[in-house]
C-alpha cells in the first residue's frame, strides 16, 4: 500500500513549493507534479497517477482545487476511488475519504469549491462585458496597430529606432520594411 501525493498548478507564475512541502510532510511515498487547468479532466501526469493506483494505497492533495475544479468530476474520482479502495486526502479541507465525516465533508467543499470557479468565472465575464460598454478594446493590439504606432513615432518625434521598437514591441527590421512600404523618408536620409 502506497501512498501518492498529486500536486497541480496552471500557470508558469506559480509555484508548487507549498503543496509539495504539505505532500511531503503528510509522508507520502511519490509526487506527481502537473502544470495543467484544473478545468481539463483529461490531464496527462494525472490520468498517468490513476493509472498506477492500487486498492489500498492512498491519494494526498494539498486542497480540493488541486484535483479539479468542476464538483461533476471530482465526485466521479472519488466514487471511482471507491470503488477501487483507494483512500483519498486532502490535507487543507481535512478530508479523508476513510471516514463518514471525511465523505461528508468532501461533498460540502467540493460544492463549495465549484460555485467559487462559477462565481469568479461569472466576475469576469461581467467585467469584460462592462470594459466592452465603455470602448475598452480587449486583447492584444493588432500588428498592424504596433506598426502604425511605431510609424507615428517615427515621423512625429525624435525617439530613436531601438526606443520606438522597444516600445512598440517589432522589430527593426519590421519598421523599416514598412517605412519603404508607405515611402516614407528615413531620417538622415534626405
Amino acid at each position: 500500500m502506497a501512498t501518492y501525493g498529486y500536486a497541480r498548478i496552471s500557470t508558469t507564475h506559480q509555484k508548487f513549493d507549498s503543496q509539495e512541502e504539505a505532500l511531503k510532510a503528510y509522508g507520502v511515498d511519490t509526487i506527481y507534479t502537473e502544470q495543467e487547468s484544473g478545468l481539463k479532466e483529461d490531464r496527462p501526469v494525472l490520468n498517468q497517477l490513476l493509472k498506477v493506483l492500487q486498492p489500498g494505497d492512498t491519494l494526498v492533495i494539498f486542497k480540493l482545487d488541486r484535483l479539479a475544479r468542476g464538483m461533476q468530476h471530482l465526485l466521479t474520482l472519488i466514487d471511482s476511488f471507491t470503488k477501487q479502495h483507494i483512500n483519498f486526502v486532502s490535507i487543507e479541507n481535512h478530508i479523508d475519504t476513510q471516514t463518514p465525516t471525511g465523505r461528508l465533508l468532501f461533498t460540502i467543499m467540493g460544492a463549495f469549491a465549484e460555485m467559487e470557479a462559477t462565481l469568479i468565472r461569472e466576475r469576469v465575464l461581467a467585467g469584460i462585458s462592462a470594459a466592452r460598454k465603455n470602448g475598452v478594446k480587449l486583447g492584444r493590439p493588432s500588428p498592424t496597430q504596433k506598426i502604425d504606432q511605431a510609424i507615428k513615432q517615427y515621423i512625429e518625434t525624435e525617439n530613436t529606432v531601438l526606443d520606438i521598437v522597444a516600445d512598440c514591441q517589432i522589430s527593426v527590421p519590421t519598421l523599416y520594411k514598412h517605412l519603404r512600404q508607405r515611402q516614407i523618408p528615413l531620417r538622415g536620409c534626405g
